[in-house]
């Protein structure tokens, strides 16, 4: 992994061994079909976060300072094939979480949630894979591409995922609406509400958050915007649905924010607060 100059996220620990949650970059943006540039939100984030947010959250009442997360930095990886890509990413994930940590990944693409699901499948076994994005992301092929951002959740489907909830979906193929209706392992919910039914006390959970689920009025500064959507509060609401579960979120990413598209600095907020939210709900 590779220290930015920028430095580490807000209140990170300086040794990776007394840490039990790790945060790290995956830029990788190379099947982008719209807007690209997620490659560099890792970096953005870092930065807003030493300068301008807190540690800690008014809403758990919580600081950082009180768990122990280690920022590793950044994967070096190159523009390009996407199967090299898978690989090398994989490789990265499964030695940062083999001794049991837990993995809050930054895209990057939604791409990258497929090795790091690997990895984190490898550690932890099964455990279901919440999904909150504005896409279903289960194409087969996308432009003839199987390794695309838009085909990740079907590649997680391939490989044993036996449980994916998705949350926020309001675009697909029909060919993806009539997997979502036919695949038993899918569950598709529209309202936050239904959540609560579908996660089992003390479930294992991988989450995995595009930020085109949020309303691009609130956050406009990402490769697939789509009219509708949500808010951070339901963001918050989300999680206190999983911590009043029992849930166990041993792995999480943030995807597909592309920084050069947020003039106003909003948005590169809304992620660093993101970031601290879920690394307290992981703790």
């Amino acid at each position: 992994m590779k220290r930015l100059s920028t430095g580490s996220f807000i209140a990170s620990l300086n040794d990776p061994d007394k840490a039990n949650i790790i945060l790290a970059g995956f830029p990788y943006d190379s099947t982008a079909s719209f807007r690209s540039g997620s490659r560099f939100a890792s970096r953005e984030i870092r930065t807003y976060s030493q300068e301008t947010i807190e540690s800690f959250s008014f809403y758990l009442k919580k600081d950082l300072d009180e768990i122990n997360f280690f920022d590793a930095g950044d994967m070096e990886i190159m523009i390009g094939d996407p199967a090299t890509a898978i690989k090398k990413i994989n490789k990265v994930a499964f030695d940062l979480i083999k001794d049991g940590k837990k993995l809050l990944g930054i895209g990057g693409e939604h791409l990258v949630t497929f090795p790091l699901y690997l990895a984190a499948r490898e550690i932890y076994g099964d455990f279901t894979l919440l999904q909150l994005d504005a896409h279903a992301d289960l194409r087969e092929t996308y432009s003839d591409i199987e390794f695309s951002h838009a085909c990740v959740m079907n590649l997680c489907l391939k490989n044993n995922l036996k449980k994916l909830v998705q949350l926020g979906v309001r675009s697909c193929t029909k060919e993806e609406y009539q997997k979502i209706n036919n695949d038993s392992r899918i569950i598709s919910l529209q309202n936050l509400s239904e959540l609560d039914n579908v996660i089992e006390t003390g479930e294992k959970i991988y989450l995995s958050l595009d930020v085109d689920f949020f309303d691009p009025a609130h956050f406009p500064a990402t490769g697939t915007p789509e009219a509708g959507g949500s808010s951070f509060n339901d963001l918050l609401m989300i999680l206190e649905t999983l911590r009043a579960k029992g849930a166990n979120i041993i792995c999480a990413d943030i995807v597909e924010f592309i920084p050069d598209l947020d003039f106003t600095k909003s948005c590169t907020a809304f992620a660093a607060k993101i970031i601290r939210e879920i690394l307290l709900a992981m703790s």
